[in-house]
């Protein structure tokens, strides 16, 4: 497998922490939040050259160890244009057996959730997304509303394939479960994905978020999710930060 993780933020919500550090290279205790995740995979038997990173601003000070990937238009795009920049680059390298796994740089998983989900990496010939069933609970810690920042997530409780991602409605049985940025891409759907990504006009290519893709692609591209509780963090604030060090370690 390749591991693609998406580092290029730049974090302006956690004020002068990211001054002079893009957002992955916060620190959650003793670690960065990039650190720590690149820690677990080389845990879990990962190799440097398996690993890729794609970053963005400040990019320079990423670890020199890993290759690397740069959005140079990062203070004008969003995420998905991240991913296609890093899967552009990674489909010349990958294997006739290379799945890919993409993970947020802002992100903090479980030893657990992240040893789960690798073992089953190679395995998976579908786009495969981990959504969170728990995540009320993880919401309730970080808003005096949980659907403040929640999205809707609607799946067939039989199949496991996505139905719908990423709306907002006032409805609680929409919101089944979150995205918890990390998904799987098998080897033979990359080329389809970077390409209906590139048949969006320009201007929604630079600002579509991935559950917006997910959303806009579910018609043509089969998704499914592997639901679960699972034990994870993002951190986008100041307050999330708090947070991640309470119950990171």
């Amino acid at each position: 497998m390749k591991i693609l993780i998406l580092c290029a933020g730049l974090g302006t919500r956690l004020g002068k922490l990211t001054e002079n550090n893009p957002k992955c290279l916060v620190k959650i205790n003793s670690n960065s939040i990039l650190d720590r995740i690149l820690l677990q995979l080389n845990n879990l038997g990962l190799n440097e050259e398996d690993i890729f990173l794609c970053g963005g601003y400040k990019n320079d000070l990423l670890p020199n160890l890993y290759t690397k990937f740069v959005n140079k238009n990062y203070k004008n795009t969003n995420m998905m244009m991240t991913t296609i920049i890093g899967l552009d680059e990674l489909e010349d390298i990958l294997k006739k057996d290379d799945n890919v796994l993409l993970i947020y740089g802002d992100c903090i998983y479980s030893d657990q959730f992240l040893s789960k989900i690798i073992n089953q990496v190679d395995l998976i010939n579908q786009i495969s997304i981990p959504v969170d069933l728990d995540w009320k609970s993880k919401w309730s810690k970080r808003y005096d509303n949980i659907f403040e920042d929640a999205e809707t997530l609607k799946y067939d409780q039989t199949s496991n394939k996505l139905l719908s991602i990423g709306e907002k409605t006032f409805m609680e049985k929409d919101y089944m479960a979150q995205f918890m940025g990390i998904y799987i891409i098998p080897n033979k759907l990359v080329k389809s994905f970077i390409g209906f990504f590139k048949s969006l006009p320009i201007e929604l290519q630079k600002n579509i978020s991935t559950t917006e893709f997910f959303q806009k692609t579910n018609n043509k591209i089969k998704y499914f999710v592997i639901p679960d509780n699972y034990t994870w963090t993002e951190v986008d604030t100041i307050d999330d930060l708090l947070f991640a060090k309470d119950n990171f370690k």
